[in-house]
This record gives structure tokens, C-alpha cells and sequence, in this order.
């Protein structure tokens, strides 16, 4: 699991690659903000799923990493 901060909505949210059984063949994959629908890419040989933090989670990350929300 990792957590990313949306760069359009700058709410955080937690990202899994899934898959990539297949080195080498690395392509483009969206990975998609679930507030605001913002997309960026990123190369993978699996995809990304993408899930809002709990909002007690949610608050934390954000004291914890200076952002606002």
C-alpha cells in the first residue's frame, strides 16, 4: 500500500499496483484520484487501484505530512 496526495484536490489517498506478473512489459497506467476523478500516469507491467482513506486516517496524514485538505 502506498499513499499519494492528489496534486488537483490535495486530498491523500492509498494506491495498490496489482498484477505486474509480466517483467518487461511495462506500459502506461492511469492512476486515478478517488475525490476528484484527477488522473496521472504512471508505467507498470500490472494496474492501479486507487481508495479513499477513512476520514480519521485521512486527518492524520494530513497533520502528519503539513497538507490541507
Amino acid at each position: 500500500m502506498e499513499i499519494e496526495q492528489c496534486k488537483e484536490c490535495e486530498r491523500p489517498f492509498e494506491v495498490m499496483e496489482q498484477g505486474g506478473q509480466m517483467p518487461g512489459t511495462k506500459e502506461p497506467e492511469d492512476i486515478e484520484c478517488p475525490h476528484c476523478g484527477f488522473t496521472r500516469t504512471q508505467r507498470s507491467n500490472g494496474y492501479f487501484s486507487t481508495f479513499p482513506l477513512s476520514e480519521e486516517h485521512e486527518r492524520q496524514w494530513l497533520a502528519d505530512h503539513g497538507g490541507k485538505a
